[in-house]
């Protein structure tokens, strides 16, 4: 006999999702503004609750803990940097304007507020949990050469070399947000940009 499904029941089962969605959103925004605002020790079990107007227990119901916040903020934040970098534009024009299109958006989402506290939180957390070790950098290798293979289909680069691109990139990007923080006033990224995709353009094709 097949079982009938009430479409009220189903109607209702989408919008239970779309509150729990929503939920989990106002608790994962409220850890990262947390974090921007005060750094990390600003964001405790108590305070992530009141900032998300939810109930220390309904933020376990949903996450299990603060560990698995935090490691949630890490995982957005590197799904938002590789939804945003696999859209079809940066896979076209020519090398020179692929480098440019992936270096301008990098430095983008380096500068959002997902990457900001994820930086707090790796820095806080190493070596004391997942959230300092599921995410990191080396752990997402094979994503992030992925990804930048895409991009630059055309470089004949060996693995190693992409690798050393990432990294480069990574590197002198985060570089520039610790100047920026030291001296927000005075510091000028755009040199350093322009020098980053000419070494970047050298390291690929040469």
């Amino acid at each position: 006999m097949a079982l009938k499904i009430n479409p009220a029941d189903i109607e209702a089962m989408g919008l239970q999702a779309a509150k729990s969605k929503a939920t989990q959103d106002q608790i994962i925004n409220a850890v990262i503004g947390l974090i921007k605002e005060e750094g990390f020790s600003a964001a405790s079990s108590s305070r992530i609750a009141k900032r998300a107007g939810v109930t220390w227990g309904a933020v376990q119901h949903h996450f299990g803990g603060k560990e698995e916040i935090l490691e949630e903020v890490l995982q957005r934040s590197h799904l938002k940097f590789h939804e945003a970098l696999s859209a079809s534009r940066f896979t076209t024009g020519t090398a020179e304007r692929r480098v440019a299109k992936y270096v301008d958006a990098a430095w983008f989402h380096y500068q959002g507020d997902e990457y900001m506290a994820t930086m707090e939180i790796l820095l806080a957390t190493r070596g004391n949990g997942k959230a300092s070790s599921d995410l990191s950098i080396s752990r997402s290798r094979k994503a992030h050469l992925a990804l930048a293979r895409r991009i630059f289909h055309d470089s004949e680069a060996s693995d190693r070399i992409f690798q050393e691109v990432i990294y480069t990139v990574h590197c002198m990007l985060t570089g520039l947000l610790i100047e920026i923080a030291l001296e927000p006033q005075s510091f000028e990224p755009k040199p350093y940009l322009k020098r980053l995709k000419a070494q970047v353009s050298s390291m690929l094709y040469g």
